[in-house]
């Protein structure tokens, strides 16, 4: 004699995936706010030592000066008769302007301090010198 039993609940299997979106958006915002940290120009220079450097600032902008003495202002090539009128663009769009110089160790003096000299007379009163430690 076979026996049949009917079973009054039937079982079905659900996956809850509420928990797996907050993850979800979790981790997206935490990319979101951690890739837009990374203010570095993307020019590559070797940076001078220095033994007592202050931790890193960043600025409003960016001017690299390679080895080779060639000036990129926010990582655009720019040549040295625009550097004025470029600075004074940055000043003209806003008042709080304070400017990064990424001056590869192998460059000339002259050419960063030509870069200071342009900056000071824009009227742009914050610059910082970019060294390792």
């Amino acid at each position: 004699m076979k026996l049949s039993f009917n079973r009054r609940f039937k079982h079905k299997a659900v996956i809850d995936i509420t928990p797996l979106i907050d993850l979800v958006f979790l981790l997206v915002a935490f990319f979101m706010v951690t890739s837009s940290l990374g203010g570095e120009s993307s020019i590559t220079v070797n940076l001078p030592k220095a033994h007592e450097s202050g931790d890193y600032k960043a600025g409003t902008h960016t001017v690299t000066v390679t080895k080779d003495n060639k000036f990129y202002f926010d990582d655009r090539p720019i040549n040295r008769k625009e550097i004025s009128g470029e600075l004074d663009k940055w000043k003209r769009k806003s008042s709080d302007v304070s400017v990064v110089i990424r001056g590869d160790r192998e460059s000339n003096y002259e050419s960063i301090i030509y870069v200071i000299d342009k900056i000071n007379s824009a009227g742009i009163p914050k610059f910082i010198i970019s060294a390792i430690r």
